[in-house]
């Protein structure tokens, strides 16, 4: 972290962190800038991961110095998956024993003077351990409450009832929490990946004299409202021919997605002026090339690094007024929210962007200066220390 500010001391400050997932989607980088300032402050921070191979989060974590630890998590609850194959709830048991019994190991050795969670499926599969124990509870909520599942509903309650201090990362998502019943929960903004693990892959972009460029990062997939981004496009480009549109992202979940959407972009004939990239370790330069950048989830979003990224990078951003999206968006002052979520809305909000480039231009600027004073780095490291030093 690169500041004049002193910041909080957290030394003798000791984390004992759990991160399930396997995949660097938002929900992970999140959780690893917490565990990157909370270093930068002084403490140790040492980090549960799942057991499971080709874990990029593991990878990521290693690359950026922090030890790891192996648990043996499980699948998902699913009464679905059950009813399949009714084996799978003795096999799901048997990994919060498992699971329980190397987190407690893990909490007698290291000694940690906080836990840090932000997952009701990781606190299901480390139950035993979280009941047993009185080291006090971070929790970290980067998603809402699981309301469309009584089972995960009633885990998700379990855990803040277990949790010291619950903080959101969105005012949708303390929203969400509230009406399902949890009373005392903050915000903290995320703060955007600075991407600078020893995996990181700087990817460099070439544009042509007068292209102006388009930019998406993210998850291939449907609820990110890509189909309705290449619809808009092929609208936008028979009316903009030095529009191009970059979109960023890749996993191996999203094979059977990509192949429609590719499928959409030949049949729209767009093939030369769509360029699909896989996923890119530091996005910096994609960003810093283009002239806009789009978020066009249809579901509601907790918050969108997305879009800090883009901030901070100076680029502004048109959004669909999805979950906490409109939360880090000025509208017509360093980005644009969409009336509602369709591709009309979608070309309007764009052409509003790109039918002013001096316009567009100060946009960017205000959009770089926001991304400082509101969601700067000094700002999210204080923020944190407070939370770690309440519950000391």
């Amino acid at each position: 972290m690169q500041t004049n500010v002193v910041l909080p001391d957290l030394h003798g400050i000791r984390v004992l962190a759990v991160l399930n997932g396997l995949e660097l989607f938002g929900h992970e980088r999140g959780n690893i800038e917490v565990y990157k300032v909370l270093r930068d402050m002084g403490a140790e921070v040492v980090v549960g991961v799942n057991a499971l191979p080709y874990n990029h989060v593991k990878s990521e974590l290693s690359a950026l110095g922090f030890k790891t630890f192996a648990l043996p998590f499980g699948p998902q609850w699913s009464i679905q998956w059950v009813r399949k194959k009714p084996t799978i709830a003795f096999t799901n048991i048997w990994k919060v024993a498992k699971c329980s019994w190397v987190f407690s190991r893990k909490i007698l050795a290291f000694r940690p003077s906080h836990l840090h969670l932000g997952s009701p499926l990781a606190y299901s599969y480390l139950s035993v351990a979280l009941g047993l124990s009185t080291v006090p509870l971070v929790y970290r909520m980067g998603d809402c409450p699981p309301m469309d599942s009584p089972f995960n509903l009633r885990i998700w309650r379990m855990a803040m009832r277990r949790a010291s201090r619950v903080v959101s990362i969105s005012e949708y998502v303390r929203s969400r929490a509230l009406i399902a019943g949890l009373k005392d929960i903050s915000v903290i903004y995320n703060l955007a990946p600075m991407n600078d693990g020893e995996n990181t892959n700087q990817t460099h972009v070439r544009k042509t004299r007068g292209e102006v460029s388009i930019l998406y990062v993210g998850a291939v997939a449907e609820h990110k409202g890509l189909v309705l981004l290449v619809n808009a496009f092929a609208q936008l480009a028979l009316h903009y021919p030095e529009l191009r549109l970059d979109i960023v992202g890749g996993s191996r979940y999203d094979t059977n997605f990509r192949t429609l959407l590719m499928q959409l972009i030949e049949s729209s004939r767009l093939v030369e002026r769509v360029k699909l990239h896989r996923h890119v370790d530091n996005p910096s330069s994609f960003y810093q090339a283009a002239e806009l950048h789009v978020a066009p989830s249809v579901w509601e979003e907790p918050l969108g690094n997305v879009v800090l990224e883009a901030k901070r990078e100076g680029t502004p951003s048109v959004v669909f007024p999805s979950g906490g999206l409109a939360e880090m968006v000025r509208h017509k002052v360093d980005g644009y929210i969409c009336r509602e979520k369709s591709v009309e809305a979608l070309v309007e909000g764009l052409r509003w962007m790109l039918d002013d480039p001096d316009r567009l231009r100060n946009m960017g600027e205000a959009a770089r200066e926001d991304s400082e004073a509101r969601f700067g780095s000094e700002r999210f490291a204080c923020a944190w220390a407070d939370v770690y030093r309440s519950v000391i």
